[in-house]
């Protein structure tokens, strides 16, 4: 009897809690990265709200300015993850707009579907498609994720291609931790070669080898700060040091 009661009692704490999920989402970062070869820095400042009225429903939306190789874009994006039936497959949509496109994209356009496999396992294929000023490009990706208790594995596979060029390979490797919403690590290496847009010249394509470690941490219930130091160089172009901070607000 008393474990019936026990476990009434549990029941009714996560309908509670259940009930007290906040839904709606502010996201609020900056960036400042440092770039080598005499190149200016860049820095990034970024706004966005997201809607999840239930688990893998997400709509949300943003604005971003950037500032790069003496250049400033604004761009607006959307985007929607979307659960099919009840075999956990979520798709995935996003659209972005730059009206002053000088270093950012035109226009960009996602979209891949998360594929549960069991045992943990999820296969994620996609593909990207962005206009800019002086060419487009495509990039095909696949991603397969383990996930272990608190912890997330991934790899990823890009192929990047310039109108009428040939497809570049590059890879990437994440590992994370969840400690609950707010709160988590991130770590991840990156290798392969990648398309570049380097103001004033037309989209170039050089070797690249990343890493970085990002995270949050929970302050209170429904607040948190998040973090993130990235290494990136872009082939005999630049490297770049680089360090977001930001907060996050659920309500």
């Amino acid at each position: 009897m008393k474990r019936l009661a026990a476990f009434a009692a549990a029941a009714a704490c996560l309908a509670c809690a259940a009930q007290e999920r906040k839904p709606w989402e502010l996201r609020i970062e900056g960036a400042h990265e440092n770039l080598d070869h005499g190149q200016p820095d860049w820095n990034e400042a970024l706004a966005q709200l997201a809607w999840r009225p239930k688990k893998d429903l997400t709509l949300l939306a943003g604005a971003r300015t950037t500032e790069r190789f003496d250049q400033r874009d604004r761009e607006a994006f959307a985007a929607a993850y979307l659960p099919l039936g009840d075999s956990r497959t979520v798709l995935h949509f996003e659209a972005s707009a730059s009206p002053t496109h000088k270093v950012l994209a035109r226009d960009s356009f996602i979209a891949d579907i998360a594929l549960p496999v069991g045992s943990g396992w999820v296969l994620t294929p996609g593909a990207k498609y962005a206009r800019y000023t002086t060419g487009d490009v495509t990039i095909a990706t696949g991603m397969i994720e383990k996930y272990v208790a608190e912890y997330r594995f991934a790899y990823t596979a890009y192929l990047s291609r310039v109108e009428g060029g040939p497809w570049s390979p590059a890879h990437r490797l994440a590992a994370s931790w969840y400690r609950g919403e707010l709160t988590y690590v991130t770590l991840s290496a990156a290798k392969g070669r990648d398309v570049e847009n380097v103001f004033p010249l037309p989209l170039v394509v050089t070797d690249v080898r990343g890493a970085s470690i990002a995270g949050g941490v929970q302050l209170a219930s429904n607040w948190g700060l998040v973090g993130e130091i990235a290494y990136v160089r872009q082939g005999d172009l630049y490297t770049r040091r680089g360090v977001r901070i930001g907060t996050r607000l659920l309500f």
